[in-house]
């Protein structure tokens, strides 16, 4: 009992009242409420967008990103890129590297490259990582630059200890020449012309499901979901409904995964014979 009486008859009474409260009905009924209303939402959003809209949308996501205005946009964007500034960003990568405490956390990456793979396939492996949306172009080329500097002394660095790499690090940044980079970089941007931008933008989007199975995937996993509330809303007990939410996902991954590998299977029958795949 606590020095306060009145809170300890309060607690007593917020008991009870929980008590009569905390039953496996009560778990039920919450959760066929929210199913209930859940089922409703998913319903009507199939209704307002039905298969024919769902495939138009994605017909004109593909066509913007593999249009002559995004490839014109891009190219422009990336050409336009002042040689002046490439080096500007060039000597603060220089002079991070000049950091004690810089050069160690890179030397540790280059470290742990360095053992996860061949020298010859790591700048392949950089390329990869640095081709991913959220570096800039621009950025990637500086990085690719900067490393062909010290792509010569890789192999030394495998059997460096994580110091000696980082010393050798801060040694190298005296030597690198910024303004060739710079020019280097700048030479690069200028070959991103519209064309190689459209090409990649329409091998990229040629990677993804056809609109059509997009569609069949939105839906199909829709009204599984609706199916599956359904369900929810007419639980005996709470206890029933892991069992299938955990049917709803499993399902929910095999339409995704049997729309996807026919849509590739498709996509193959039609290469063979002789045509080009067109979204």
């Amino acid at each position: 009992m606590s020095n306060n009486p009145g809170f300890d008859i309060l607690k007593e009474a917020f008991k009870k009242f929980a008590s009569k409260y905390d039953s496996a009905d009560l778990a039920a009924r919450g959760v066929r409420i929210a199913a209930t209303g859940g089922k409703a939402i998913v319903d009507s959003t199939l209704n307002e967008f039905p298969k024919t809209f769902v495939n138009q949308a994605a017909k004109d996501i593909y066509a913007l990103l593999t249009s002559q205005e995004i490839a014109d946009g891009v190219s422009a964007s990336v050409r336009a890129f002042d040689e002046e500034k490439v080096k500007e960003m060039i000597d603060g990568i220089v002079s991070q590297m000049k950091n004690p405490e810089t050069a160690l956390k890179i030397a540790k990456q280059v470290k742990n490259l360095l053992d996860k793979a061949p020298t010859d396939d790591l700048e392949a492996q950089i390329d990869g990582l640095l081709s991913m949306n959220d570096v800039p172009m621009a950025n990637r080329m500086i990085f690719m630059a900067v490393f062909s500097q010290i792509k010569p002394i890789l192999e030394d660095m495998k059997n460096s200890s994580d110091e000696e790499v980082a010393n050798k690090l801060m040694e190298l940044a005296d030597m690198i020449p910024s303004d060739a980079i710079a020019a280097q970089v700048a030479n690069l941007t200028r070959e991103v012309t519209p064309e190689k931008v459209s090409k990649q933008a329409h091998d990229l989007v040629g990677k993804f499901p056809s609109s059509q199975t997009v569609a069949d995937i939105i839906h199909g996993v829709g009204n599984l979901a609706s199916e599956k509330l359904d369900s929810l809303s007419k639980v005996a007990s709470a206890s029933e409904a892991p069992a299938i939410l955990k049917d709803l996902l499993s399902n929910a991954g095999d339409i995704v995964k049997d729309a996807v590998a026919k849509d590739k299977a498709a996509k193959k029958t039609f290469d063979k014979k002789g045509g080009k795949f067109d979204l």
